[in-house]
């Protein structure tokens, strides 16, 4: 009997050590609380992580673009967050504005956060939010909506191999170094306009399902477009790319409109795709006509 249960034991151990055990998210934020880094690995955190119930807060703070009328609070997150093979099956708030009471509140990140492999099935609410240090979304599948507007990010930033099944929001938000979106899907509304991406940018081999907005975009260093596939409309309306951009073996399968959008070198167009209709009605490269330089390199 005793080898038997042995044996038992021996075949299950391999599919207990992947199942997934449930953690409830008020533990996360006690921990926070604490001081302590809330590691956590092949969990299921159950309920809202709601950063709204994190003891270090302020009230009355300045924070940019947000009315004067409204009182708002920020929430000191002073400890590291590292989610791996995690799933989360509640609202991620970092972000809440309280319409009845006129209140907004917002989580401010001061050590590393990291969520690798990841599922966020419900809404991930961050606004106005800022990440002091490394921030990492690698292999992670946000369900619901992904709302990173307003966001200010101060390192290098990873979200390459994501999945953003609802509509994704990073207007405004501010991304300081090397930025990384590789071989990551939107499949609905990706919205960078007037995001700022002050170092170099990397969406290659991303597929955008929905309208792709990068109007008024602000890039200030090299952008990598190649082998990304735009299968509904793509606005680059107005956006600049001062210092060369990469679009080689892209696909634009919709409207493909740049409108006033200026090019510098280097550029790379080498086997871009347009099936459907295009703008480049005032757009320029180095100062000159656009379409001129298309038609002699393709």
């Amino acid at each position: 009997m005793k080898n038997l249960l042995l044996i038992i034991v021996l075949i299950t151990s391999p599919f207990l050590a992947y199942m997934q055990v449930s953690v409830d998210a008020n533990e996360v934020i006690e921990k926070l609380n604490k001081g302590e880094a809330a590691i956590y690995a092949n969990v299921t955190i159950s309920g809202d992580l709601d950063f709204r119930l994190i003891k270090d807060k302020e009230k009355n703070t300045e924070v940019e673009i947000i009315s004067k009328d409204n009182v708002s609070y920020k929430y000191h997150v002073n400890a590291p967050l590292k989610f791996t093979n995690c799933s989360f099956d509640g609202k991620f708030i970092a972000y809440f504005n309280d319409d009845l009471k006129n209140e907004l509140h917002i989580a401010m990140f001061h050590e590393s956060v990291e969520f690798i492999n990841c599922t966020f099935k419900n809404d991930f609410l961050i606004k106005y939010s800022k990440f002091d240090k490394n921030a990492a979304f690698t292999k992670t599948t946000f369900e619901e909506e992904a709302l990173f507007k307003y966001t200010k990010f101060v390192s290098e930033i990873d979200f390459t191999n994501s999945t953003f099944e609802d509509e994704s929001n990073f207007k405004y938000a501010k991304f300081p170094l090397n930025t990384n979106f590789s071989n990551s899907k939107f499949r609905e509304e990706a919205n960078f306009k007037y995001t700022e991406f002050e170092d170099k940018i990397n969406f290659s081999n991303c597929e955008f399902y929905g309208k792709a907005d990068f109007k008024y975009a602000n890039f200030d260093d090299f952008v990598n477009f190649s082998g990304a596939k735009f299968h509904s409309e793509a606005v680059f309306k107005y956006t600049k790319f001062p210092n060369g951009v990469n679009f080689e073996n892209t696909y634009f399968d919709d409207f493909a409109d740049f409108k006033y959008s200026k090019f510098y070198d280097p550029v790379n167009l080498k086997n871009v795709t347009f099936d459907g209709e295009t703008s480049f009605k005032y757009t320029q490269i180095e100062g000159k006509n656009f379409i001129t330089y298309l038609l002699k390199n393709n």
